[in-house]
């Protein structure tokens, strides 16, 4: 089927609300783990209206409370009013029963069932998560008007699914299927984050990478220190073009999110089943702290304003005890903001020869015994790590916390020290050896390779994207089970606007989307191409802006 054969039955399925007798279940992204289809005698499509019966059987009170909210989804996405939820089943002809079945349990958590036999359509579930799934996909399986706040497009729509009977099993392939929104360069705002949240929820992506802090802005309200936000959220000016421009964008850019809003966003974030990771990235990416605060001497390089260009600021002090009460302090606000206990310290792109470049470091490596710089990172990830773990916090970081040099800005090597183990890798840069050398060494790892899955970069084509793997060849199958998952990312150095971030983003995401929850076995770049217009029909019912990466 080519790309106007789809449009023009997308078209059709809009505008009747169905029409292939078996389109609806085969438009779900991510694609479910199995489908199977069968003949319904009567040849009539299940159709929602304001008479249909929903019943719930489960005595947890959770999964009823879950049930209630996929009842509210999806009488809200198609605009009806009626709908009566019964404990029993009813004898309308048409009826939604919705079951808690714990034999699920042995796929996860996330894990759900669909089941249209006509005049019945059954969903189950063995826990609220995988109910949450299952009211994503039948969405899906609806027409695009779902997704639109046109309430007169909606009462004129007909909710039909497909008219034969169809049996949806379907499960993750990963447990950490991640988007990373880096909003310290760029800051969009709340409601820009709740429109990525639900698109996240539509694909079954379950972690938000927050990245919050870097030299050139502190996005996060930290009430022992204001001067991080009311300093630190603001540059006077903005570098425009790319990494070597003198150009300049002539005005101040700012904004930060207060604590309450932080944990409004984490609930909204929590109510689609994401999990909402904060990255306060140390020690370097810190010129924006730095700045803010600079008679904590919280580094050797002194600056005067929060860096308006992108190519470099400073790294924290390792040798100052001052620098670990700061990051201390910054931990005891985060941790209540974020249930997850997971903090993202970031750990990258130490410039060694320049940021720690002092002797008054030399002198406190000497007294160490360090040889590296990679040793002294490693020694201040060690600490910042023994401290989240004291207050029931995990510690998660780019690779470079494992002590490799991988841009040799020392020319010494990889370290000679042992990084906590219970800190995860997230692999970014370097070797894919470094991968397999984590997971020897006890780590668990999440992949986010920059030549694959950096959507700030137009060359990652959808077919790019669509066949990135994050279990690396080199990675033994004994150890499969340590790769947490996957993460796409977006850097917003030259990302001004939300407009422009949702270009980049989307549809792109749909694809990590993709490889995230579907068994490999599964994916198929093809059937993928044919899903994405329908896809992309709900972005523009949601007016989400998307590019073109179809190069193929």
């Amino acid at each position: 089927m080519n790309n106007l054969s789809i449009k023009l039955l997308s078209t059709l399925w809009v505008i009747n609300g169905f029409c292939s007798t078996s389109w609806s279940q085969d438009q779900i992204i991510p694609r479910p783990a199995s489908i199977e289809v069968t003949e319904n005698n009567n040849q009539k499509p299940f159709v929602f209206n304001n008479e249909t019966k929903f019943t719930v059987l489960s005595k947890n009170q959770n999964f009823n409370t879950a049930a209630n909210n996929l009842i509210n989804f999806l009488q809200s996405g198609m605009g009806l009013t009626g709908g009566q939820q019964t404990t029993k089943t009813a004898e309308n002809p048409l009826q939604v029963i919705i079951r808690q079945t714990p034999a699920l349990a042995k796929y996860g958590n996330e894990a759900y069932q669909l089941t249209l036999k006509y005049p019945q359509l059954i969903i189950e579930a063995p826990s609220e998560k995988g109910l949450f799934y299952a009211g994503q996909s039948l969405a899906q399986m609806l027409p695009g008007t779902f997704y639109s706040k046109d309430a007169t497009k909606k009462q004129e729509t007909v909710w039909a699914l497909s008219s034969k009977n169809f049996h949806i099993l379907d499960y993750p392939r990963f447990a950490w299927r991640e988007v990373m929104l880096d909003e310290a360069r760029h800051f969009y705002g709340p409601d820009e984050f709740k429109k990525l949240i639900n698109e996240m929820a539509k694909l079954k992506m379950n972690v938000l990478h927050w990245h919050l802090t870097d030299h050139e802005g502190w996005r996060i309200e930290i009430k022992r220190y204001p001067k991080l936000t009311s300093v630190g959220g603001t540059r006077r000016d903005t570098q425009v073009g790319t990494w070597k421009s003198t150009e300049f964008r002539g005005e101040p850019h700012s904004g930060f999110y207060t604590q309450k809003q932080i944990q409004e966003l984490v609930k909204y974030a929590q109510d689609r089943n994401i999990t909402v990771i904060p990255e306060i990235d140390i020690p370097g990416h810190s010129g924006a702290a730095v700045a803010s605060y600079p008679e904590l001497n919280l580094s050797v390089i002194k600056l005067d304003e929060v860096p308006t260009t992108f190519d470099g600021g400073a790294a924290l002090d390792p040798t100052n005890e001052m620098t670990y009460q700061f990051i201390e302090n910054i931990i005891d606000e985060l941790i209540p903001l974020f249930p997850a206990k997971i903090i993202h310290i970031g750990g990258d792109e130490v410039r060694y020869n320049k940021e720690w470049k002092s002797d008054k470091i030399d002198q406190y490596m000497a007294k160490k015994g360090f040889k590296k710089y990679t040793d002294l990172q490693i020694s201040f990830t060690n600490r910042i790590s023994k401290m989240l773990a004291s207050k029931g916090c995990r510690t998660m970081g780019w690779n470079e916390i494992m002590g490799s040099d991988v841009h040799n800005d020392a020319g010494q090597g990889a370290a000679t020290g042992k990084l906590d183990t219970n800190a995860i890798i997230h692999y970014w840069y370097g070797p894919q050896k470094l991968v397999k050398e984590a997971l020897e060494k006890g780590h668990q790892v999440v992949i986010s390779s920059s030549k694959n899955t950096y959507l700030n970069r137009d060359n990652i084509t959808m077919k790019d994207a669509y066949s990135f793997d994050p279990v690396f060849e080199c990675v033994p199958n004994k150890q499969e089970k340590n790769i947490l998952g996957l993460g796409c990312n977006l850097w917003t150095e030259w990302i001004p606007t939300a407009r422009d971030a949702q270009r980049k983003l989307f549809p792109r995401m749909a694809a990590f989307a993709e490889t995230g929850w579907t068994p490999k076995e599964r994916k198929d770049y093809s059937s993928f191409k044919q899903r994405l217009p329908i896809y992309t029909q709900t972005l523009d019912a949601a007016d989400i802006q998307h590019g073109d990466y179809v190069k193929d």
